[in-house]
């Protein structure tokens, strides 16, 4: 078993240490396959015997994960939450944590290191299922309250043995996942996302007017979903939330809310939701989310410092400097949908004039497409095919009377040759432009990630005018396309996945 444990160790290629026992056959029997193998020369190896004990309780605090049979600490792990993979027997019948996973027949180099990779880096809550330091207290507590005099065995009983909690890898091959909430002006969106950003299955209902309505449908899906978890084989390890408005991350509050979403204002999101599921929950506005899923699964992995900025009803942003998210000292960090790039522009839902929101968003997009149209329609109150220059409509274009006229018909209008269309898309591409020059000036990120359903119809536009307004020393920065379907929910989950699984060393 301890070749196999190796062999798996070695293709796992993390740094190891190795604990050996008292010197006796079992240890000779380790010297001579870690010379086999090669161990004592190999890089991530490194092997030591007699550890005191306060450096071992460090070595198995800080510890990714714990490995051999079954004194390998599955008694002491528990109280730091470290996780532990048991390859021996001796176990059977205990009590062990939710930390320990058994590998019970180790037969394979496979089903080890497939262990290994489930259990590392994780993080356990501590548990003080072996005892919290009070026994003598308990004993002395017990003894006072008996009769010495009186034979004890009669009346005395051993408690019975709590079911365990620990986990078989035959049986928990399950999917790491966070419950992720998307809190649109529209719709309430609850998702199941596993480690590598995959959504395995996604729960969508109209998002509630009123707070009371709101709060007990997110509860209501919250724990349908976390209960169908179970049947899909997915382990969730918290709930992440995105949601608009201003969000005080670090309580779980939303401060201040927009305005399409209504009583959202000074709500606790995390206490009621925390209580509900008994589990972790974070929360933080839809920009920053979107900038937390493209560092994690988009085009920000791997990068220092990015900013993402969201098109769609509104404008919205992220920003990542040095590895960290950018929250500022009242949450109101990356409003970059707020930027200011024309003194006398058009009125913003904010109360201002001029903000990008009020020029690229696909609310002002809506507005300028039924000024377009609504010119001809005052002239011709009957007809809604029309193709003169002044209409939105253009050849192989129409609006049904019923229907609302919407972003995306100045959009396709733009796209079929309307020089009005096309000039008010191309205003709104340079205002979003002349605020990702204001960005760079002021953060110089190494990479711009434009995201949401109107970034491929602005991309070529804000290229263009980083080159004419932006300063030399950064207009060799990367702008691209996300190429993430879901960020809001992605950015959600990596709340959770992010934090459950790191560890500090």
């Amino acid at each position: 078993m301890f070749e196999l444990t190796l062999d798996a160790l070695i293709s796992f290629n993390k740094r190891t240490l190795v604990l050996f026992p008292n010197i006796d056959a079992g240890s000779k029997e380790m010297v001579r396959v870690m010379r086999k193998k090669g161990v004592e020369h190999h890089p991530n190896f490194r092997a030591v015997k007699h550890v005191p004990f306060d450096q071992f309780i460090q070595l198995v605090a800080h510890a990714g994960c714990m490995i051999g049979n079954s004194s390998c600490g599955v008694r002491e792990v528990g109280a730091f939450g470290t996780p532990v993979i048991n390859l021996g027997t001796r176990q059977i019948g205990r009590e062990t944590g939710e930390n320990v996973l058994h590998v019970r027949d180790a037969d394979t180099q496979d089903k080890i290191l497939q262990a290994l990779h489930l259990q590392f880096g994780k993080q356990y809550p501590c548990s003080k299922i072996y005892g919290d330091g009070n026994a003598v207290p308990r004993i002395l507590k017990f003894l006072k309250s008996i009769d010495l005099q009186e034979p004890l065995q009669k009346k005395f009983c051993f408690p019975s043995v709590k079911e365990n909690i620990s986990q078989d890898i035959d049986h928990i091959l399950e999917t790491q996942s966070a419950l992720a909430v998307d809190l649109g002006g529209t719709n309430l969106r609850v998702a199941i996302v596993s480690m590598k950003g995959e959504i395995v299955k996604k729960y969508t209902q109209l998002n509630p007017k009123t707070y009371e309505d709101r709060i007990e449908l997110i509860l209501k899906m919250c724990v349908e979903v976390a209960s169908e978890a179970v049947n899909l084989n997915c382990r969730i390890l918290g709930v992440g939330i995105s949601t608009g408005g201003r969000v005080n991350a670090r309580e779980g509050v939303v401060l201040h809310s927009t305005k399409l979403i209504q009583e959202w204002s000074s709500v606790d999101l995390r206490t009621p939701i925390s209580d509900a599921l008994h589990l972790p929950v974070w929360v933080d506005n839809d920009g920053n989310c979107a900038a937390l899923a493209e560092r994690k699964f988009g085009h920000g992995k791997g990068v220092e410092s990015f900013v993402t900025l969201i098109t769609g009803t509104g404008i919205g942003g992220g920003i990542i400097h040095q590895n960290e998210l950018i929250h500022g000292s009242s949450f109101c960090a990356a409003e970059l949908g707020h930027i200011v790039v024309a003194l006398d522009g058009p009125e913003c839902l904010c109360g201002s004039y001029g903000c990008i929101e009020a020029y690229a968003s696909g609310i002002a997009l809506q507005r300028e497409a039924k000024k377009l149209h609504d010119v001809i329609i005052a002239f011709f109150p009957s007809i809604f095919l029309v193709y003169a220059e002044d209409s939105l409509l253009v050849g192989g274009m129409s609006v049904k009377k019923e229907e609302a006229v919407t972003a995306a018909h100045l959009i396709q209008a733009a796209k079929l040759g309307n020089p009005k269309a096309d000039n008010i898309v191309r205003t709104a591409g340079q205002a979003l432009g002349l605020g990702v020059v204001n960005i760079l000036h002021t953060i110089n990120p190494s990479l711009v990630i434009l995201s949401g359903v109107l970034a491929s119809h602005y991309v070529n536009v804000v290229k263009e005018v980083i080159q004419q307004r932006a300063l030399f020393s950064v207009q060799t920065v990367d702008v691209v396309v996300s190429d993430l379907t879901e960020p809001a929910l992605l950015g959600a989950a990596s709340m959770v996945l992010d934090y459950t699984t790191r560890r500090i060393y």
